[in-house]
């Protein structure tokens, strides 16, 4: 390595851009991680956003070498471009471009799913499995697949788009004019936004997790996205045949409040076959931001991520 990538007092900086927050790390040539935060999407003026927050950390850390960031919807990852992002009212946006001229350093640009997934398969709950299949469960749904260490796009940037699969047909309208969708049942958002319409209170996905066994309304809508997720899953499983499941992103946090009946219900729909191993992924909430931070690696040509050991300080 030479230049930036030979410093060993070089910095990355990886950056989430999420539905409901913005998250960034920076950490040094040997993983640690130095600085984080967050702010609230402002899904008006996401690029811009995200491009004054690049300026801003490298103004602020200017040994940051490479920067990396991961944002949801169809995301070109050759180009750099995000194609369309129904959460972010993102159209044929060149993000990686506005990143780069902004930070002033060489910048790469994922689908939150796919950074996910390469983070659990190269530092997470994924190393050692043949297949997996990567499921961050935040503000939307997405999935990663991962066959022999390498990650599917798809055709046209679509892979992984599971959120926007009916899983029941005639159910409630989505925000992507579907009916059905899976994000509406079982992404955060969705269980909170259908516990509300229920009668119920909760600040978040946790609020709702707090009340079950008290509020049946809670137990309802908890209930019935553990359906929908297995379904999912069983639909994958039957498709891909994956080794593994892991699931990860904020709703990971439940823990096997979430993963103990999904893991009974996928079993329970798959009577001929033993079903895949489902786990709570290794980074939690964090494993975006770890894959932005290698994709910041390697923008600048460096593998040093090879060598780092993140689970016993990854950000929950």
């Amino acid at each position: 390595m030479n230049g930036e990538t030979g410093r060993s007092d070089a910095l990355f900086a990886g950056i989430d851009i999420g539905g409901t927050s913005i998250k960034w790390m920076i950490v040094d040539s040997k993983g640690r991680m130095l600085f984080e935060g967050s702010a609230p999407t402002d899904p008006d003026s996401v690029a811009r956003q995200s491009a004054e927050l690049a300026g801003d950390l490298v103004s602020a850390h200017p040994a940051i070498a490479g920067l990396g960031a991961c944002c949801p919807g169809i995301v070109d990852e050759d180009r750099g471009i995000v194609v369309y992002a129904s959460n972010l009212d993102l159209r044929e946006a060149d993000l990686r471009l506005e990143l780069e001229e902004a930070a002033g350093r060489p910048t790469r640009l994922l689908h939150d799913g796919r950074s996910a997934g390469l983070a659990e398969g190269l530092l997470g709950a994924g190393r050692g499995a043949s297949s997996f299949v990567m499921i961050p469960i935040g503000t939307g749904i997405s999935a990663a697949l991962c066959f022999g260490g390498d990650l599917w796009a798809g055709a046209s940037f679509s892979s992984g788009e599971i959120g926007h699969s009916p899983v029941f047909p005639e159910g409630e309208a989505c925000a992507c004019g579907q009916r059905g969708c899976l994000e509406v049942y079982a992404s955060a958002k969705g269980l909170v936004r259908r516990y509300r319409a229920a009668g119920g209170e909760a600040a978040g996905a946790r609020g709702v997790e707090a009340r079950l066994g008290e509020d049946p309304r809670a137990d309802e809508v908890w209930a019935e996205a553990v359906d929908a997720l297995a379904i999912s899953l069983t639909q994958m499983t039957f498709a891909l045949d994956p080794e593994r499941f892991v699931i990860g992103g904020g709703l990971s946090r439940a823990g096997d409040v979430l993963l103990g009946p999904l893991r009974r219900e996928l079993a329970s729909r798959l009577r001929w076959r033993k079903a895949p191993e489902v786990v709570r992924a290794g980074l939690g909430s964090a494993a975006g931001r770890w894959g932005a931070l290698i994709a910041a690696a390697r923008a600048v040509g460096s593998e040093c991520y090879r060598e780092w050991s993140v689970l016993e300080r990854a950000v929950s």
